[in-house]
């Protein structure tokens, strides 16, 4: 008997419990892969099997190029846009409340 060969490696079809297995993903998610056709597969009969090296390209696509510069990894990651810390930051309630005041003083 032949030692098995990494995946990846060798020409031939995954079943969706090994292709599972091998990407560390689940059944469910799998099948929504699937589903969605994010995944090439193919079906025998009801059977759903993954081509090795298909899956093997798949799961590492090419890097994209693009236009803009990369940003490198000691720039801060923010989810909020930044702000001067000389401008007062008052929330809602206390911005309507204002307006609502300044109203009342035109009127």
């Amino acid at each position: 008997m032949t030692p098995p060969v990494p995946y990846g490696q060798e020409v031939r079809m995954l079943s969706l419990t090994e292709l599972c297995e091998w990407l560390n993903i689940t059944e469910r998610h799998a099948r929504k892969l699937v589903e969605r056709d994010a995944i090439p597969y193919r079906k025998i009969g009801h059977l759903l099997r993954f081509a090795e090296q298909e899956i093997e390209q798949w799961s590492r696509p090419a890097p994209r190029h693009s236009a803009r510069p990369v940003e490198h990894a000691h720039a801060s990651v923010s989810a909020k846009p930044r702000r001067s810390h000389d401008v007062p930051v008052l929330p809602k309630s206390l911005i309507e409340q204002e307006d609502r005041n300044a109203q009342k003083r035109a009127s």
